[in-house]
């Protein structure tokens, strides 16, 4: 592996991991629902191919694409393949965040949770961070990236990097709490001469 290859990808695994926000814990714990407008299930061998228009949903994780295929080992860990153009990938982190993810062919990994994106890929997150590779390796339980190129001449990682918004109400505090420190210098008061008598008035003259 070059130099230059293993900083980007290093460089990819930094950007994402940085927040340390994970996926949703319980979604690989809740039940898979597909729609397809075809189906063909082996109950043998625990095993189904979903072709046209198909929709995966498993808590808070929506998959889209052309063809997906399932299966499920005896310890009822899931196992999935996929293509589309593309297959369209979403899941909320449990900050409340959403990554959303594209590539034309997917392979997962339940009993692990890695989910591989391959051929022109990309995984955004809400802040507008992006990564785009010809391999991406997405590790849902740790929610780290790594971002690889196929190795042709030319061909390279994108990363994007989006500065983070600094806090407004803090920002705006600061120069309050200085002034309200700054001592204020107080106006001479004008009085009128006192009358006669020695008694104060301000209608005098």
């Amino acid at each position: 592996m070059s130099r230059r290859r293993h900083a980007a990808e290093l460089t990819a695994l930094i950007l994402l991991t940085a927040p340390l926000a994970h996926a949703e814990t319980a979604d690989r714990e809740k039940p898979m629902n597909i729609e397809a407008d075809h189906a063909n299930f082996d109950q043998k061998n625990n095993v189904g191919v979903y072709t046209g228009n198909v929709i995966v949903v498993q808590g808070t994780m929506t998959l889209k694409a052309d063809k997906v295929t399932v299966r499920q080992d005896a310890d009822g860990n899931q196992f999935s393949q996929g293509d589309g153009k593309p297959v369209k990938f979403r899941q909320r982190m449990d900050t409340g965040e959403w990554v959303d993810a594209n590539s034309l062919h997917y392979d997962y990994d339940g009993k692990t949770g890695i989910l591989k994106l391959i051929n022109k890929a990309w995984v955004r997150r809400d802040t507008g961070d992006e990564v785009i590779g010809d391999l991406i390796v997405y590790d849902m339980a740790t929610s780290t990236y790594q971002a690889q190129t196929d190795g042709k001449p030319g061909s390279r990682v994108n990363i994007t990097l989006m500065p983070k918004k600094k806090d407004a109400s803090s920002t705006a505090a600061k120069p309050a709490k200085a002034a309200a420190s700054k001592p204020v210098a107080s106006k001479p008061v004008a009085a009128s001469a006192p009358k006669t008598g020695g008694s104060w008035s301000k209608d005098a003259k």
